[in-house]
């Protein structure tokens, strides 16, 4: 008997269409409700992916009761929420059992772990590019090694060309991309968690086919704190650019303009960076422009005595046939393929779980369901001196 899904989908922007999207395409997926804070969002998304398997729904995730009744009746939810929201969403689903795939940084969830081991419950943060398969790729790499020394992340999403002012387009948040670059990132060195300065340790690297770009220090290591703790000597994981944007960037930060301390202009008490948010999302805001996803995670130990290295590359392009971002393929298209297998019963950890524990057992699997939807991870090998 084939297993009839019902899935929910939690935002209807970008991610919330590619995930849509990717649902429909499954014969084993017979129902997609897709619920925004405001309806006709919903109903943009239906018109765009075109399936009488959408439904809309308007929901507020603070209204809880609403949410839940909402989670109720599905298999599996994923949460293309705003930071923020995502922790309502995942009170709800607990509340309810329903299991729930997250794309937002999962800090707020972490502490529904108990709440939800206890409800039968699995939820599953971070799980998107970056954290997501990176830190599926890295834990991957780690499990092939006896000890190991160096994980070292780096990932970008990017016009396929650099356009003015700051060779950048904004895929997703204009507030997360400032907060990303200002205060502090962790890092592991020499096994011990560490905080840097974010967009410290400037770098230039080379991908095929892109050509130099510039890579920085973010705080994108996530649950890998957490689940490779005391196994990894150094871990970093940076952020790619077109060579020049950090230069600006700092500039910027610097000077203060992306500042939280407020500043008097004219009498008033303003925030520079909320000025800066709003000037930056017009600025940067993605147009006709079409993107690339590029990411690479090196891991690098010791296996049978030998010091060996494990690469893992993915360069991935916009879709023209379909008109939709790189970034949005890469996030979406991974948060729907781990919600079925949390749908289908395949994910068999409960609690708060990060993607890398629940997905390794079937890391070939994603690997391969990624390569069909055009997303290729290429996995090289080597002895390392």
């Amino acid at each position: 008997m084939v297993l009839e899904l019902k899935m929910l989908v939690l935002g209807c922007g970008m991610m919330g269409t590619a995930i849509a999207t990717d649902l429909v395409l499954d014969g084993r997926v017979s129902e997609i409700v897709c619920a925004d804070y405001g309806r006709k969002q919903a109903e943009r998304l239906i018109a765009r992916v075109g399936s009488d398997k959408l439904t809309a729904r308007k929901v507020d995730v603070k209204d809880v009761e609403a949410t839940k009744k909402l989670m109720k009746d599905v298999d599996a939810a994923i949460s293309a929420l705003p930071e923020g929201l995502n922790a309502f969403a995942g009170r709800a689903a607990v509340s309810v059992g329903t299991h729930m795939v997250d794309l937002a940084y999962g800090n707020k969830l972490l502490t529904l772990d108990g709440p939800a081991k206890k409800a039968g419950v699995t939820i599953i943060p971070d799980c998107g590019v970056a954290p997501g398969i990176t830190n599926i790729l890295a834990a991957h790499g780690a499990s092939l090694m006896d000890e190991v020394d160096d994980i070292r992340i780096v990932c970008g999403g990017l016009p396929q060309k650099p356009v003015p002012p700051l060779g950048y387009r904004i895929v997703w948040s204009t507030r997360g991309l400032i907060n990303m670059y200002c205060g502090k990132a962790r890092i592991v060195r020499n096994g011990e968690t560490v905080e840097v300065d974010a967009m410290s340790d400037l770098e230039r690297i080379e991908f095929p086919g892109i050509g130099e770009l510039e890579a920085f220090v973010t705080d994108g290591l996530s649950t890998l704190l957490v689940t490779l703790k005391g196994r990894v000597k150094n871990m970093v994981e940076k952020t790619a650019r077109y060579p020049g944007h950090a230069e600006k960037i700092l500039a910027m930060r610097d000077a203060g303009l992306l500042s939280t301390e407020p500043v008097e202009v004219d009498g008033r008490r303003v925030v520079p960076r909320e000025v800066a948010v709003a000037v930056l999302d017009k600025a940067l805001r993605f147009g006709d422009e079409e993107d690339v996803t590029v990411l690479r995670v090196d891991v690098v130990g010791r296996k049978d005595g030998r010091r060996v290295k494990r690469s893992f590359e993915m360069i991935d392009y916009f879709d023209e046939e379909r008109r939709m971002t790189s970034m949005a393929r890469t996030t979406g298209y991974t948060a729907a393929i781990v919600a079925r297998m949390a749908a289908r019963g395949e994910i068999e950890e409960r609690g708060v779980v990060p993607p890398e524990i629940a997905v390794l057992r079937m890391f070939k699997r994603l690997v391969s369901e990624l390569r069909d939807r055009g997303i290729r991870i290429q996995e090289t090998s080597g002895v390392k001196d």
